[in-house]
């Protein structure tokens, strides 16, 4: 059956959506700390110079949630309707997302201090993200993104 989607692409596309929902899921996350009663006398230090109250950062919150919200939408909504720009724009935003879910880890590790959120966080970023990559040049997925008829063995 030539129109049915290959399992590789809906495997894709799960992958692409948990990468979504993580990313903009961790900013809802910080967002909400914003709203805690403890937050809101609750400050910052911004490298060792200058402070920050975490009430004041609720703005730059809700900008990322709509931010990320819109990016991630619209290329689901390409990798849907089965674009390729948009199988590389999830690349992109994969590796993007990798690094931060990298940079998060070493962050943690280097810290000293143990946040289960921010680990859990990273964690799952860096194996969607990885998950992703590893499906998004398989050649079913290509064919199918690029509308080829996909060669039987």
């Amino acid at each position: 059956m030539p129109d049915q989607k290959p399992q590789n692409v809906k495997r894709f596309t799960l992958a692409f959506v948990i990468v979504a929902l993580v990313m903009v899921g961790g900013q809802v996350i910080n967002l909400v700390i914003t709203f805690l009663p403890a937050a809101a006398d609750a400050v910052i230090q911004v490298n060792g110079e200058s402070s920050v109250t975490v009430a004041s950062l609720r703005n730059a919150y809700i900008s990322s949630v709509i931010f990320f919200g819109l990016i991630y939408g619209v290329v689901l909504l390409g990798v849907h309707k089965s674009k390729n720009w948009a199988r590389w724009a999830t690349v992109l935003l994969a590796v993007l997302a990798a690094a931060g879910g990298f940079n998060g880890l070493a962050r943690i590790l280097t810290s000293g201090s143990f946040d289960v959120v921010a680990l859990a966080l990273s964690l799952a970023q860096l194996v969607a993200s990885c998950w992703l990559l590893s499906l998004a040049f398989r050649r079913d997925l290509t064919a199918w993104f690029k509308h080829q008829p996909v060669p039987e063995k």
